[in-house]
């Protein structure tokens, strides 16, 4: 038995038949829940039994449409569903077992997130490289929050660590070659501590070798080296590299 009180009202969701009945044992249960009107118990296609929380058109414009009903179950086509059942849903507003922010923080890679991670990682900014991804996408807060759940996918993370690793191996940065340059510059004498310390560290980074959190921070490496050129990238010998602003 399942209870979840919604709009200070108690609702009820019995496994089977039988435990309905232990205590109910005056109601029935409607035949068909297709056809079933609001506070009517049904029966679901597994076997389950819950109260119809509500019954609705699905265009509210258009009276003689299809209709749903929504039960702890979730929302469910009166007319198109093919199975009604399964388990009881956080989100019953909805269509669907699976909430769009589930899907897109932990849903699996998709061609629209392959292709977002492919542009994160060529350095185009996390924002531009989502309305490119979902070119039908609407307004900039809708993009915002989708870019941001995104980019804490872990598929999509890691996907985009790949992708990256590819860039700077077809330019012949491979992370032996990272760690070899590693090595020679904090064994340069005439460099500063504060060059070698951000070489390193902008490096492991940008190749995955050091663990981070902060995605955000290595996705804003990643823009700094966008074209990862060979001229850029050298720098890290000699320890020039700066932050882009004038000391």
């Amino acid at each position: 038995m399942y209870k979840r009180t919604i709009k200070g009202e108690q609702y009820v969701l019995y496994k089977n038949e039988k435990e309905f009945y232990e205590h109910n044992p005056e109601k029935k249960i409607h035949h068909n829940w297709r056809t079933a009107k609001d506070g009517d118990w049904v029966k679901s296609d597994d076997g389950k039994v819950t109260v119809v929380i509500k019954r609705g058109h699905i265009d509210k414009h258009n009276k003689n449409g299809n209709e749903y009903i929504r039960t702890l179950l979730g929302m469910v086509n009166c007319e198109r569903t093919k199975f009604f059942g399964g388990e009881p849903i956080k989100d019953i507003w909805r269509f669907g077992k699976v909430s769009w922010y589930e899907k897109t923080l932990n849903g699996g890679l998709s061609i629209k997130k392959r292709m977002f991670a492919k542009y994160v990682a060529a350095g185009i900014e996390p924002l531009i490289a989502y309305k490119k991804a979902y070119p039908q996408s609407s307004s900039d807060d809708y993009v915002k929050q989708r870019t941001q759940l995104l980019i804490k996918n872990k598929k999509v993370k890691q996907l985009i660590d790949k992708e990256i690793e590819i860039l700077l191996s077809d330019t012949g940065i491979t992370k032996s070659y990272l760690l070899e340059q590693t090595k020679e510059i904090v064994e340069k004498q005439e460099a500063k501590d504060s060059d070698k310390l951000r070489a390193i560290e902008t490096l492991m980074k940008i190749s995955g070798l050091l663990n981070t959190e902060k995605k955000s921070e290595s996705v804003a490496l990643i823009q700094e080296f966008t074209g990862f050129s060979k001229e850029k990238l050298n720098a890290f010998k000699t320890g020039m590299l700066t932050s882009g602003k004038e000391s």
